[in-house]
Protein backbone atom coordinates (compact mmCIF):
# COMPACT_ATOMS: atom_id res chain seq x y z
CA UNK A 1 0.00 0.00 0.00
CA UNK A 2 1.52 3.27 -1.24
CA UNK A 3 0.95 6.67 0.71
CA UNK A 4 1.31 9.94 -0.76
CA UNK A 5 2.16 12.05 2.29
CA UNK A 6 1.60 15.52 1.05
CA UNK A 7 2.31 18.38 3.33
CA UNK A 8 -1.09 20.66 5.00
CA UNK A 9 -1.51 24.29 4.05
CA UNK A 10 0.17 25.29 7.01
CA UNK A 11 2.83 23.37 7.42
CA UNK A 12 3.47 25.26 3.71
CA UNK A 13 3.24 28.24 4.62
CA UNK A 14 5.06 27.67 8.03
CA UNK A 15 8.09 26.16 6.42
CA UNK A 16 7.99 28.72 3.62
CA UNK A 17 8.21 31.84 6.48
CA UNK A 18 10.58 29.74 8.37
CA UNK A 19 13.17 29.64 5.15
CA UNK A 20 12.41 33.57 4.72
CA UNK A 21 13.85 34.26 8.39
CA UNK A 22 16.55 32.33 7.36
CA UNK A 23 17.55 33.59 4.03
CA UNK A 24 16.85 37.51 5.50
CA UNK A 25 19.57 37.07 8.42
CA UNK A 26 21.66 35.85 5.73
CA UNK A 27 21.44 38.95 3.53
CA UNK A 28 21.27 41.78 5.95
CA UNK A 29 19.22 44.45 4.28
CA UNK A 30 17.22 42.77 1.07
CA UNK A 31 13.94 42.60 1.53
CA UNK A 32 12.30 39.01 1.85
CA UNK A 33 8.55 38.86 0.79
CA UNK A 34 6.54 37.00 3.24
CA UNK A 35 3.41 34.32 2.95
CA UNK A 36 1.56 36.04 5.28
CA UNK A 37 1.43 39.52 6.95
CA UNK A 38 2.07 40.02 10.95
CA UNK A 39 3.66 38.47 13.72
CA UNK A 40 1.46 35.34 13.88
CA UNK A 41 2.51 34.71 10.41
CA UNK A 42 6.36 34.23 12.26
CA UNK A 43 5.53 33.17 15.80
CA UNK A 44 3.91 29.95 14.15
CA UNK A 45 7.45 29.49 12.27
CA UNK A 46 8.89 29.57 15.40
CA UNK A 47 7.11 29.03 19.02
CA UNK A 48 6.66 25.88 20.68
CA UNK A 49 7.11 24.08 23.77
CA UNK A 50 10.81 24.35 24.36
CA UNK A 51 11.26 28.02 23.44
CA UNK A 52 9.58 31.48 25.66
CA UNK A 53 8.08 34.97 23.99
CA UNK A 54 7.40 38.32 25.33
CA UNK A 55 5.14 40.53 23.53
CA UNK A 56 4.35 44.03 24.07
CA UNK A 57 1.11 45.85 24.40
CA UNK A 58 -0.78 43.44 21.99
CA UNK A 59 -3.09 41.18 24.37
CA UNK A 60 -4.50 39.06 22.15
CA UNK A 61 -1.31 38.13 19.74
CA UNK A 62 -0.18 37.07 23.44
CA UNK A 63 -2.74 35.08 23.98
CA UNK A 64 -2.36 33.28 20.33
CA UNK A 65 1.35 32.65 21.19
CA UNK A 66 0.38 31.15 24.28
CA UNK A 67 -1.82 28.91 22.71
CA UNK A 68 1.46 27.43 21.10
CA UNK A 69 2.48 26.21 24.27
CA UNK A 70 5.29 28.54 23.92
CA UNK A 71 6.47 30.08 27.61
CA UNK A 72 5.69 33.48 28.29
CA UNK A 73 8.15 35.54 29.98
CA UNK A 74 9.38 39.00 30.97
CA UNK A 75 10.89 40.80 28.25
CA UNK A 76 14.66 40.33 29.74
CA UNK A 77 14.28 36.60 29.94
CA UNK A 78 12.57 35.67 26.42
CA UNK A 79 13.71 33.71 23.54
CA UNK A 80 11.82 36.07 21.02
CA UNK A 81 10.31 39.53 21.90
CA UNK A 82 7.31 41.06 19.93
CA UNK A 83 7.55 44.58 20.07
CA UNK A 84 7.14 48.26 18.62
CA UNK A 85 10.28 50.67 19.11
CA UNK A 86 8.62 53.97 18.80
CA UNK A 87 9.48 55.68 21.70
CA UNK A 88 12.39 56.27 23.99
CA UNK A 89 10.33 53.92 26.68
CA UNK A 90 10.56 51.04 24.38
CA UNK A 91 14.20 51.43 23.50
CA UNK A 92 14.86 51.53 27.45
CA UNK A 93 13.10 48.21 27.87
CA UNK A 94 14.26 46.49 24.87
CA UNK A 95 18.26 47.50 26.48
CA UNK A 96 17.50 44.85 28.70
CA UNK A 97 17.36 42.30 25.86
CA UNK A 98 19.67 38.60 26.74
CA UNK A 99 22.60 38.82 24.75
CA UNK A 100 23.75 35.46 25.42
CA UNK A 101 27.25 34.87 26.94
CA UNK A 102 30.71 33.93 25.34
CA UNK A 103 30.29 30.37 25.87
CA UNK A 104 26.82 29.93 24.51
CA UNK A 105 26.57 33.09 22.43
CA UNK A 106 23.23 31.39 20.78
CA UNK A 107 21.36 32.00 24.16
CA UNK A 108 20.63 35.71 23.11
CA UNK A 109 17.30 36.75 22.09
CA UNK A 110 15.50 37.42 18.59
CA UNK A 111 13.95 41.00 18.53
CA UNK A 112 10.91 41.61 16.03
CA UNK A 113 9.67 44.97 15.07
CA UNK A 114 7.41 46.75 12.87
CA UNK A 115 8.77 49.12 10.63
CA UNK A 116 7.82 50.61 7.38
CA UNK A 117 10.39 50.31 4.85
CA UNK A 118 11.58 53.11 1.79
CA UNK A 119 11.38 56.38 3.74
CA UNK A 120 12.42 57.44 7.14
CA UNK A 121 15.72 57.09 8.45
CA UNK A 122 18.73 56.28 6.32
CA UNK A 123 21.09 53.47 7.56
CA UNK A 124 24.07 51.83 6.06
CA UNK A 125 25.01 48.00 6.61
CA UNK A 126 28.45 46.20 6.60
CA UNK A 127 29.35 42.98 8.03
CA UNK A 128 29.04 39.28 7.06
CA UNK A 129 26.17 38.63 3.93
CA UNK A 130 26.79 42.16 2.58
CA UNK A 131 29.19 42.77 -0.29
CA UNK A 132 30.74 46.41 0.41
CA UNK A 133 27.64 47.75 2.29
CA UNK A 134 23.89 48.45 1.79
CA UNK A 135 21.75 51.20 2.43
CA UNK A 136 18.28 50.61 3.79
CA UNK A 137 15.61 53.60 4.68
CA UNK A 138 13.18 52.88 7.94
CA UNK A 139 10.37 54.44 9.06
CA UNK A 140 9.02 53.85 12.42
CA UNK A 141 12.15 53.07 14.85
CA UNK A 142 12.61 55.32 17.72
CA UNK A 143 16.37 57.05 16.51
CA UNK A 144 17.37 56.41 20.08
CA UNK A 145 17.60 52.24 19.34
CA UNK A 146 20.22 52.38 16.90
CA UNK A 147 22.52 53.86 19.58
CA UNK A 148 21.30 51.18 21.90
CA UNK A 149 21.67 48.27 19.89
CA UNK A 150 25.57 49.51 18.71
CA UNK A 151 26.35 49.72 22.78
CA UNK A 152 24.12 46.50 23.41
CA UNK A 153 25.74 44.24 20.85
CA UNK A 154 29.46 42.74 20.76
CA UNK A 155 29.70 40.05 18.47
CA UNK A 156 29.03 37.55 19.08
CA UNK A 157 26.85 38.80 21.68
CA UNK A 158 23.94 40.79 21.02
CA UNK A 159 20.57 40.01 19.88
CA UNK A 160 19.01 39.31 16.21
CA UNK A 161 16.79 41.82 14.58
CA UNK A 162 13.64 41.73 12.31
CA UNK A 163 11.74 44.30 10.86
CA UNK A 164 8.46 43.73 9.14
CA UNK A 165 6.85 45.87 6.67
CA UNK A 166 3.36 44.13 6.01
CA UNK A 167 4.57 40.78 4.40
CA UNK A 168 8.27 42.18 3.57
CA UNK A 169 10.73 41.13 6.11
CA UNK A 170 14.14 42.67 6.50
CA UNK A 171 16.88 40.58 8.72
CA UNK A 172 19.92 42.35 10.82
CA UNK A 173 21.62 39.68 12.61
CA UNK A 174 24.16 41.07 15.50
CA UNK A 175 27.27 40.56 13.25
CA UNK A 176 25.86 43.60 11.45
CA UNK A 177 27.19 47.21 11.62
CA UNK A 178 25.03 49.95 11.04
CA UNK A 179 25.67 53.55 10.59
CA UNK A 180 23.37 56.04 11.04
CA UNK A 181 23.17 58.56 8.06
Amino acid sequence: MAHNLQPALDDTRTNATFEELMWALSRPGQPRELPAEGFWSLAESLLDRECSFHVANDPSLDLKMAATGARRMPLADADYVFAAIRSAENVEALSRLRVGSLLYPDDAATLFAPARFGSGQQLRLTGPGIKDNVTVSVEGIDPAFWQMRDKAIRYPLGWDLYLIDGKRLLGIPRSTKIEVL
